[in-house]
């Protein structure tokens, strides 16, 4: 049996990682962030609520890879947190590589 990754304070067991190949802890706090409200379940709920806070303040704390801000992003624009989506989306435009389209 696989040791639990602990996200923000909670055991999650997890097959495998997720699409991007980052499996830092951000990473699979936004991946599960999004499975949360995907489901949905609302941002007052106290999970969804503190992996939010967790993603919050990594965004603000530190650079993350490319795939991580995007997946933040998107785990943003599902909460309604539209100031903190514009800001990564234009943070992932800086790093756009734009040769007739943009890549990563």
């Amino acid at each position: 049996r696989e040791k639990p990754v602990v996200l923000c304070g909670l055991n999650i067991y997890f097959c495998g990682s997720p699409q991007g190949g980052v499996n830092d802890e951000i990473t699979l706090t936004a991946y599960i962030t999004i499975a949360l409200l995907e489901i949905p379940l609302p941002v007052t709920h106290s999970v969804v609520r503190n992996a939010l806070f967790c993603l919050e303040t990594a965004a603000n704390e530190k650079e993350n890879h490319v795939y991580t801000n995007a997946l933040m992003a998107y785990a943003f624009a599902l909460a309604g947190k539209e100031e903190k989506r514009k800001a990564l989306l234009g943070s992932l435009e800086k790093e756009a590589v734009k040769k007739g389209e943009c890549s990563w």
